[in-house]
């Protein structure tokens, strides 16, 4: 006890609030991208058809999206601690649950209580950040927020893989789940009790409810939101599935090494998230940085699916490009904030971080639809279905046709838009 004291004494609490709910932060992430790095045993084991396996990422995202709108009102209810310790123990619940699976209904529940455990912890250190830390360090620490949570999914491809080549994939899921115990113990030994609600929090649904209703009726917002859904899907689809599997594949390449680089999207994704930005704010011009993004993605992308000789930097430059161009979602975040009326911005974001991720799950039910009705009844020798490397280049393919539809909506945005900066990211 004297030793936690002495932690509490020389870290501030609000510091030392937002450090250990960015922890969870980056524990959801390795959470996050497990199934595409276990993506072998899942498929071999379970017998798992290409619907079925991106049924895995597709139910995390819609439990995820479940809470986004209404995280603000359930943290100011219910308190940062009360809410973290709940998720925490949900995400716990999720992984030992997958790991005992014996069905495929089985990890589907498992990972509808991961990706419902998982969505107030981006939110939740953001809100902490505005409410509790001096302004001029705002961009700052959610900046590092987003660093830290996607260092989780960047360290976790070798670092899983090794646990899972000596202890198997349920040990590896069970060491996660410790993981989590440690993190639960901290947030409940560290950070502070709140007080109740007031009346005025109690009343605020009404409030609430009017505000969805105008959020719905700004069509730029809309705009926004499905272009956020676009630059989104190589994320979704690449780094948190199929990555792994369509780079062993189709380039040789080792599970280790395949995971690792599918994780270089996030690494891009970091960078961009935090240049892109900058470089909307000296140009002044949201729109053009969107559409060169979204060009960007569009080559990037079509040649990682139809070159068929990249080496192993080549690979890391081409998917770090990819995660970088996909940083424009931040911009989409930023303008659809700034479309909103003044009151009702935070609920804006949530409102297009909900339709972010809900696409996402869509289009990765899409894509492990058309590789089952491409499937040509070939299995691997461990009696999983075999899909080529050309079937999956053309089902990701969908990927780029989907970018470019989003290139003909950014026509439709406004040419110049004061910019207003704003960190905020996708969870």
């Amino acid at each position: 006890m004297n030793q936690i004291k002495s932690v509490k004494n020389i870290i501030p609490v609000n510091y030392l609030a937002w450090l250990i709910i960015t922890l969870f932060y980056f524990y959801q992430y390795i959470l996050r991208v497990s199934p595409g790095i276990m993506v072998v045993e899942l498929r071999e084991i379970f017998k798992l058809t290409a619907q079925e396996f991106s049924s895995l990422g597709a139910i995390y995202l819609f439990s995820y999206s479940l809470l986004q709108i209404p995280l603000g009102f359930i943290l100011d209810y219910f308190g940062a601690r009360r809410v973290m310790m709940f998720s925490i123990l949900t995400c716990i619940a999720g992984t030992c649950l997958f790991a005992y699976a014996q069905s495929v209904w089985m990890l589907q529940v498992g990972r509808f209580l991961i990706g419902l455990g998982s969505a107030p912890a981006f939110i939740g250190a953001l809100k902490l950040v505005s409410d509790h830390l001096p302004k001029k360090y705002h961009g700052l620490f959610m900046g590092i927020t987003l660093a830290i949570g996607t260092l989780g999914a960047l360290l976790s491809g070798k670092f899983l893989v090794s646990i899972l080549d000596m202890n198997g994939w349920q040990n590896t899921l069970l060491l996660c789940a410790g993981f989590g115990g440690v993190i639960l113990l901290l947030t409940f030994v560290l950070i502070p009790k709140t007080r109740q609600s007031s009346p005025a929090i109690l009343n605020s649904f009404s409030h609430f409810r009017l505000g969805i209703i105008e959020v719905f009726k700004q069509k730029e917002i809309i705009i926004y939101a499905i272009i956020a859904i676009c630059v989104y899907t190589p994320l979704c689809v690449l780094a948190d599935l199929w990555g792994t599997a369509f780079l062993m594949e189709k380039f040789s390449l080792s599970r280790a090494n395949a995971a690792q680089l599918s994780l270089y999207l996030y690494g891009g994704l970091t960078l961009g998230s935090l240049v892109l930005p900058w470089l909307s704010l000296k140009m002044d011009r949201l729109k053009i940085v969107i559409q060169i993004c979204i060009v960007g993605i569009m080559v990037s992308l079509s040649i990682l699916l139809f070159a068929n000789h990249l080496n192993t930097w080549q690979l890391a430059m081409i998917l770090s490009l990819i995660g970088i161009f996909c940083g424009a979602e931040m911009i989409c975040f930023a303008g659809a904030a700034q479309a909103s009326p003044s009151a009702h911005s935070g609920l804006t974001l949530g409102v297009v971080n909900t339709l972010n991720m809900l696409g996402g799950a869509l289009i990765q039910q899409i894509i492990g639809w058309y590789l089952d009705m491409q499937w040509k009844g070939q299995f691997t020798q461990e009696g999983a279905r075999f899909y080529s490397a050309t079937e999956l280049s053309l089902a990701f393919s969908l990927l780029v046709l989907i970018i470019f539809i989003c290139g003909l909506l950014s026509l439709k945005l406004a040419k110049k838009r004061p910019y207003v900066t704003t960190q905020v990211q996708l969870a």
